[in-house]
């Protein structure tokens, strides 16, 4: 199972895909209408036509399966601009992150939650499993990752793209999370922002943890998940005590924050997806 990241056009999905959707909920089309409007993708306005021509009325309900699907994940995944001649138009696919949904949960609380106990695999996979049926508000890249959603949106998310049937949405209390999930680029410019010091308070608790053993290395790991320096040290201490996997740790938390400083820079926000084999429905 694995978890995609990438990074999207904000403008765009605060301007045509998140009223797009809400407005489908209850009128999907009146929806498809307005966004064949806004758009100048040959590929996006053919299945906008075969929607509102199969359209059978009310919300998603009314909707063809397939061509919904595919519309979704265009606007969702590919990269839009502004066209010249007015509308949107897809610049380009970016790869972004792909790893194991699991294993980037787990380096993501490690990084955001300082209650998380990465160094016992019981434990921190309990709670990984918890946060998977329940993710948790608050906490940044990994709350994202979960597939929490922050703001509340208008619309139950899971009922637009599900691949595995995660999903909930309690109106009552503004909690909802799907299996997937978007965050503005506000957002990640301050994940940014606070990235160097939650990594900092990250390699302190672990040289509390392997205390009195020294870690001369902090400085240089530290240089890698923050993008100074290409490759990490080839011999840590930091998280020596942790197995065989504690290195893959450490190169794959710097793959995955150079992605979170990419789409800062670009002022971008991100959207996540947890894949498998599996059909999306809406």
């Amino acid at each position: 199972m694995e978890l995609v990241l990438r990074p999207v056009n904000d403008r765009f999905f605060h301007e045509q895909v998140l009223p797009f959707l809400s407005l489908a909920m209850s009128d999907s089309a009146r929806a498809l209408q307005a966004l064949h409007e806004q758009l100048v993708d040959e590929r996006a306005l053919q299945l906008c036509a075969r929607l509102i021509t199969s359209h059978i009325g009310g919300g998603l309900g009314g909707v063809e399966q397939a061509p919904w699907v595919e519309l979704v994940d265009r606007l969702t995944f590919l990269q839009w601009g502004p066209c010249s001649t007015g509308g949107w138009e897809v610049v380009g696919q970016r790869v972004g992150y792909a790893g194991n949904w699991d294993e980037a949960l787990h380096l993501a609380l490690m990084v955001e939650d300082p209650t998380y106990p990465y160094w016992d695999a019981r434990a921190s996979y309990g709670r990984r499993e918890g946060f998977r049926l329940h993710p948790v508000a608050g906490l940044g890249l990994a709350s994202l990752i979960g597939g929490h959603w922050e703001p509340f949106p208008d619309f139950p998310p899971d009922r637009i793209f599900s691949t595995q049937g995660r999903g909930e949405y309690m109106s009552r209390d503004h909690y909802a999370f799907a299996d997937w999930a978007w965050r503005s680029a506000r957002v990640v410019e301050q994940w940014h922002a606070d990235l160097a010091s939650k990594l900092e308070r990250l390699l302190e608790r672990e040289r509390e943890r392997l205390a009195p053993v020294e870690s001369p290395e902090t400085h240089a790991v530290l240089a890698y998940w923050l993008g100074q320096a290409p490759q990490p040290p080839s011999h840590t201490v930091t998280f020596s005590g942790l197995g065989q996997r504690s290195a893959s740790w450490i190169q794959e938390l710097g793959v995955l924050t150079s992605h979170l400083r990419e789409a800062a820079r670009e002022q971008a926000g991100l959207v996540t997806l947890v894949t498998r084999p599996v059909s999306v429905q809406p």
